[in-house]
């Protein structure tokens, strides 16, 4: 396995017994690239919400699927900014997908690696993953891909939380297997993945499913404008817009179980531009 590190820095671990601690609000960051070529293929890039090493606490996964690219570049670099506010809002360990047309088993590899590293004896990892408590979300492509892979399978994996960026698949197979809750976010004026194409074939699918959800329409908005970029602005320089603020405070609600959270962002989406619906369930609810 090759790793490489994003940029030098040092990173330490020290396993502490006793009292697992609340992590302090973080401001600064490392990346981490993991690149694998064996039996079980792996590009991921992992944010974490700390520069040098962990707090005594168990970080929640976000596991991230970037939306489709017919370039060569780097993918991942142009949602990353989002990606990072989460890692510092939660704080979360944040481990993205770098495919540029990825598929379920590219997102679910890498959400396998950082579960693993848990229990690496003397790994940077070890003992500050909360395992228990676990986030997909994509754009576009990605979008679809989280919806399709919110049961963990085949992997076993217990998925707290989905959230899926004008999801595009060919097919919805799947979307009725959720292990919990999915907020799904269109945009009004997407040409690229209409909201008619998952409306009613994705959307009722997770209401078969019986987990709970939300499915909210940003007036206006379209296909990249705010999960990638607005035109003529470069995607490494802007986070994930309108999309940004909702996010941060659906996972502050299903990750960190912050009930304050739930009631912030329904205030949110009950108003314009938001077109929100909602299907609250016993284990879900957001007020």
């Amino acid at each position: 396995m090759k790793i490489k590190t994003a940029f030098v820095f040092v990173l330490l671990f020290v396993l502490s017994v006793g009292t697992v601690y609340a992590a302090p609000p973080g401001s600064s960051y490392s990346e981490l690239v993991v690149q694998s070529g064996g039996k079980v293929k792996l590009d991921c890039t992992v944010i974490m919400p700390w520069d040098s090493s962990p707090a005594n606490y168990q970080y929640p996964i976000i596991a991230w699927a970037n939306g489709w690219d017919n370039q060569n570049g780097d993918t991942t670099a142009g949602y990353k900014p989002g990606l990072i506010e989460w890692a510092l809002d939660g704080p979360y360990i944040v481990i993205a997908a770098n495919s540029r047309s990825p598929k379920e088993v590219d997102l679910l590899n890498c959400l396998q690696w950082i579960v693993d590293q848990n229990t690496v004896n003397g790994g940077q990892f070890q003992g500050v993953v909360n395992t228990s408590s676990i986030g997909l979300a994509g754009h576009s492509q990605g979008g679809g891909v989280v919806i399709k892979a919110g049961n963990g399978e085949p992997n076993g994996f217990n998925i707290t939380a989905v959230v899926a960026m004008n999801p595009y698949a060919a097919n919805w197979n799947g979307a009725d297997s959720q292990d919990g809750p999915v907020m799904i976010i269109g945009a009004g004026n997407d040409s690229v993945a209409p909201v008619e194409t998952y409306a009613v074939p994705a959307w009722n699918k997770i209401l078969d499913g019986g987990m709970g959800g939300v499915f909210t329409v940003l007036d206006g908005g379209t296909h990249n404008g705010d999960a990638w970029a607005p035109p003529g602005v470069d995607p490494t320089t802007t986070n994930f817009g309108n999309y940004q603020t909702i996010t941060n405070l659906w996972w502050q609600k299903t990750l960190n179980k912050n009930a304050s959270a739930g009631n912030s962002l329904k205030q949110i989406l009950d108003q314009y531009p938001w077109d929100t619906q909602y299907d609250f369930t016993v284990d879900f609810q957001l007020p």
